[in-house]
């Protein structure tokens, strides 16, 4: 099982996240545009591709990806709170934290069918806190899909989050990155 490294998606490794999108089995039906995009229902997949491209082009957070080598093996969508526009009125993931403290929410742990078991999900778990807190967020919070009662299973489990030192609070998952 290789050595997993995870960094930031960015304009320079764009084509690695398209290519780990557009794989079969991919998440290509969304582009983890769901909850970025007001309209998103109205959006086409190129559509959603090209909003995606973007963001990451205008240098706005939106993910880390884990690679084996130069082969990209996961995803995980988190980025400030704010930047996942549709969360704004959100019954299911409220915002408890006070808009003054700099949230970062993490939206979505893909790993691909052929890599799974490997605990990918976990080092893209622990490369989500390291980016959040170096962008200077002071909270991480998820919304694992066996406790939030959300049908996605793209959310992560909680057991993923547990281990990577988050605490229960009702259906979210958080963990303090600073005072």
């Amino acid at each position: 099982m290789g050595a997993i490294d995870v960094r930031p998606v960015t304009a320079e490794s764009w084509e690695a996240f398209a290519r780990l999108f557009e794989a079969k089995g991919g998440p290509h039906f969304c582009w983890c545009t769901t909850y970025r995009v007001a309209a998103r229902r109205d959006l086409t997949t190129s559509e959603k591709k090209a909003c995606m491209r973007e963001l990451v082009r205008a240098g706005t957070p939106v993910g880390v990806m884990a690679f084996k080598g130069d082969e990209p093996v996961g995803w995980c969508s988190v980025a400030p709170r704010e930047t996942y526009v549709r969360l704004e009125r959100s019954r299911t993931m409220p915002r408890v934290t006070p808009v003054s403290s700099p949230t970062w929410t993490v939206l979505c742990l893909f790993v691909p069918r052929p890599h799974r078991g490997e605990r990918i999900g976990h080092a893209l778990l622990a490369g989500a806190v390291a980016y959040a807190r170096d962008k200077g967020a002071a909270v991480l919070e998820g919304y694992p899909f066996d406790t939030a009662g959300v049908s996605s299973t793209h959310r992560g489990h909680s057991r993923i989050f547990r281990a990577g030192g988050f605490q229960r609070d009702g259906k979210r998952w958080f963990v303090r990155l600073r005072a």
